[in-house]
């Protein structure tokens, strides 16, 4: 139990359950369950058999703090992600439980609308109350009790949509297709296979993307009608190359709606106060026995 009792093992125990569960460190560190709830056991271990003298009292105080405040989230706080594109609103975002499975959607009890993406990575949004929320890599914002930080984007290797056009015997139409989400067009359904965004062949003449730009997108589409199926070559340097047989439409790629989409962690940790005030606490009991005698 000495070891148990060094306040320095206390001390790292509460500093690793504070960084494991909070949100701005989820990006690089994303422990599982098991290690948790072992850190918090390690902790409460630590503080039943920890020292009687002043910086002892004082570490173990602290850790007490930032233990309470990870069980209170536990029940009380909610994380999720939100995703949106530029000009795009929300009142709720996508909640997540502890293994990362979907809970369905959470209301933020606000709207939000991503008025922009910045050149560093960073991007903006308004709320409903006219508050500006200001994110950047790496550094989280809050408002309205939840804290918003930066996920990931969706960059030019992933349109938002490709505008194919449909030639007929009844005319033409033009039609926006976005990935995952098959349109209908003059009784065609039109899903993309594959995404190009800059077309090349390889030496063994197999299709790939020499970059995440689309200077020469092209796409593989699947085309239905009825029981009928076919496999569509599009690419915007060449309208109409590919004529499938028994297809009597002409399929073309005419443009590619690149729109940056942003996907934000949001969380609601209540007790996020009493854990940084715990923290401080165990760094200054730590100080504090370390001074000379």
């Amino acid at each position: 139990m000495k070891l148990l009792a060094w306040r320095g093992l206390t001390a790292t125990c509460g500093v690793l359950l504070a960084a494991a569960v909070h949100p701005a460190l989820s990006r690089v560190w994303n422990p599982p369950l098991a290690s948790i709830s072992a850190l918090a056991l390690l902790l409460v271990a630590g503080l039943l058999a920890g020292p009687r003298d002043p910086a002892g009292r004082l570490v173990g105080a602290g850790a007490f703090a930032v233990a309470l405040a990870v069980g209170y989230d536990g029940l009380r706080g909610h994380r999720g992600k939100l995703t949106l594109e530029p000009g795009q609103g929300s009142q709720s975002f996508e909640e997540e439980g502890p293994d990362g499975r979907s809970l369905g959607l959470r209301p933020l009890g606000y709207g939000v609308v991503l008025e922009r993406v910045d050149p560093d990575g960073g991007a903006v949004l308004k709320a409903g109350d006219e508050a500006t929320i200001a994110v950047r890599p790496g550094h989280a914002a809050s408002h309205g009790g939840f804290r918003f930080g930066i996920s990931a984007h969706r960059g030019a290797a992933e349109p938002s949509a490709l505008r194919i056009a449909v030639a007929g015997p009844q005319g033409s139409s033009v039609v926006e297709v976005h990935p995952g989400a098959p349109v209908t067009a003059d009784g065609l359904r039109i899903d993309v296979e594959q995404y190009f965004p800059d077309f090349a062949l390889d030496e063994k003449q197999q299709p790939y993307s020499r970059s995440a730009q689309p200077r020469n997108p092209a796409a593989l589409l699947r085309v239905t009608r009825g029981t009928q199926a076919w496999r569509v070559f599009v690419i915007r340097a060449m309208p109409g190359i590919h004529r499938p047989e028994g297809l009597d439409r002409v399929l073309s790629l005419t443009d590619v709606v690149v729109s940056e989409a942003v996907t934000l962690r949001v969380s609601r940790e209540p007790a996020g106060a009493v854990a940084l005030a715990g923290m401080i606490m165990m760094a200054l009991g730590v100080a504090w026995a370390a001074r000379p005698a």
